[in-house]
Protein backbone atom coordinates (compact mmCIF):
# COMPACT_ATOMS: atom_id res chain seq x y z
CA UNK A 1 0.00 0.00 0.00
CA UNK A 2 1.49 3.40 -0.95
CA UNK A 3 2.56 5.82 1.74
CA UNK A 4 0.39 8.95 1.46
CA UNK A 5 2.26 11.03 4.00
CA UNK A 6 3.82 14.24 2.76
CA UNK A 7 7.49 13.98 1.84
CA UNK A 8 10.03 15.32 4.28
CA UNK A 9 10.78 18.91 3.49
CA UNK A 10 14.40 19.96 4.08
CA UNK A 11 13.40 22.86 6.33
CA UNK A 12 10.90 20.88 8.42
CA UNK A 13 12.48 19.26 11.43
CA UNK A 14 10.94 16.17 12.98
CA UNK A 15 11.14 17.75 16.43
CA UNK A 16 8.06 17.26 18.60
CA UNK A 17 5.84 20.32 18.93
CA UNK A 18 5.71 22.32 22.13
CA UNK A 19 2.03 21.55 22.76
CA UNK A 20 2.40 17.78 23.14
CA UNK A 21 0.89 16.43 26.34
CA UNK A 22 3.65 14.50 28.13
CA UNK A 23 1.02 12.44 30.00
CA UNK A 24 -0.67 10.86 27.01
CA UNK A 25 1.63 11.81 24.11
CA UNK A 26 -1.24 13.35 22.12
CA UNK A 27 -0.91 16.54 20.14
CA UNK A 28 -3.34 19.40 20.44
CA UNK A 29 -5.65 19.56 17.43
CA UNK A 30 -5.40 22.96 15.74
CA UNK A 31 -8.22 24.70 13.89
CA UNK A 32 -7.59 23.90 10.22
CA UNK A 33 -9.51 26.96 9.02
CA UNK A 34 -7.13 29.15 11.01
CA UNK A 35 -4.01 27.40 9.73
CA UNK A 36 -3.43 26.21 6.12
CA UNK A 37 0.17 25.16 6.73
CA UNK A 38 -0.32 21.67 5.30
CA UNK A 39 -1.48 23.20 2.01
CA UNK A 40 1.47 25.57 1.78
CA UNK A 41 4.71 23.78 2.54
CA UNK A 42 5.52 21.71 -0.56
CA UNK A 43 4.57 21.89 -4.22
CA UNK A 44 5.36 18.15 -4.45
CA UNK A 45 2.89 17.03 -1.82
CA UNK A 46 -0.64 17.41 -3.23
CA UNK A 47 -0.26 14.48 -5.66
CA UNK A 48 -3.27 12.77 -7.22
CA UNK A 49 -3.31 9.05 -6.49
CA UNK A 50 -5.29 6.62 -8.65
CA UNK A 51 -7.62 6.96 -11.58
CA UNK A 52 -10.44 8.93 -9.96
CA UNK A 53 -8.53 11.01 -7.43
CA UNK A 54 -9.13 14.61 -8.35
CA UNK A 55 -12.46 13.99 -10.06
CA UNK A 56 -14.50 17.16 -9.71
CA UNK A 57 -11.47 19.45 -9.44
CA UNK A 58 -11.35 22.05 -12.22
CA UNK A 59 -8.67 21.25 -14.82
CA UNK A 60 -6.92 24.61 -14.31
CA UNK A 61 -6.06 23.51 -10.74
CA UNK A 62 -4.37 20.27 -11.85
CA UNK A 63 -0.86 20.15 -13.30
CA UNK A 64 1.39 17.13 -13.96
CA UNK A 65 -0.67 14.72 -11.83
CA UNK A 66 -0.93 16.96 -8.80
CA UNK A 67 -2.65 20.08 -7.62
CA UNK A 68 -1.23 23.22 -9.24
CA UNK A 69 0.78 25.24 -6.77
CA UNK A 70 1.94 28.82 -6.61
CA UNK A 71 5.39 28.30 -5.15
CA UNK A 72 4.83 25.78 -2.36
CA UNK A 73 1.20 26.79 -1.81
CA UNK A 74 -1.69 24.83 -3.33
CA UNK A 75 -3.58 27.04 -5.76
CA UNK A 76 -6.89 25.81 -4.30
CA UNK A 77 -6.10 27.35 -0.91
CA UNK A 78 -7.70 30.73 -0.30
CA UNK A 79 -6.95 33.09 2.58
CA UNK A 80 -4.04 33.92 4.84
CA UNK A 81 -1.87 31.20 6.40
CA UNK A 82 -2.22 31.15 10.18
CA UNK A 83 -5.27 33.40 10.13
CA UNK A 84 -8.22 32.31 7.99
CA UNK A 85 -8.09 29.85 5.09
CA UNK A 86 -10.33 27.53 3.13
CA UNK A 87 -9.96 25.01 0.33
CA UNK A 88 -11.82 25.94 -2.84
CA UNK A 89 -12.16 22.24 -3.76
CA UNK A 90 -12.69 20.80 -0.27
CA UNK A 91 -15.50 18.40 -1.27
CA UNK A 92 -13.35 17.00 -4.12
CA UNK A 93 -9.88 17.39 -2.56
CA UNK A 94 -7.25 14.74 -3.32
CA UNK A 95 -6.91 11.60 -1.22
CA UNK A 96 -3.58 12.75 0.21
CA UNK A 97 -5.37 15.83 1.58
CA UNK A 98 -8.26 13.77 2.96
CA UNK A 99 -5.82 11.50 4.79
CA UNK A 100 -3.72 14.27 6.32
CA UNK A 101 -4.61 14.28 10.02
CA UNK A 102 -5.10 17.51 11.92
CA UNK A 103 -3.07 17.37 15.12
CA UNK A 104 -0.69 14.67 13.84
CA UNK A 105 3.09 14.90 14.10
CA UNK A 106 3.22 15.90 10.41
CA UNK A 107 0.61 18.60 11.04
CA UNK A 108 2.61 20.11 13.88
CA UNK A 109 5.84 19.86 11.88
CA UNK A 110 4.41 21.97 9.04
CA UNK A 111 2.80 24.36 11.54
CA UNK A 112 6.21 24.80 13.19
CA UNK A 113 7.73 25.52 9.76
CA UNK A 114 5.42 28.56 9.56
CA UNK A 115 5.96 29.55 13.19
CA UNK A 116 2.44 28.53 14.21
CA UNK A 117 3.47 26.04 16.93
CA UNK A 118 5.76 28.17 19.02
Amino acid sequence: MPDHRPPTHPSISPQPPQDIDPQDGLYAIPDCEGCGACCSFSWEWPTLIGDHDGDGIPAYLIEDGRMRCDGDRCAALAGTIGDSVHCRVYADRPLVCREFTAGSEACHAVRAHFGLDE
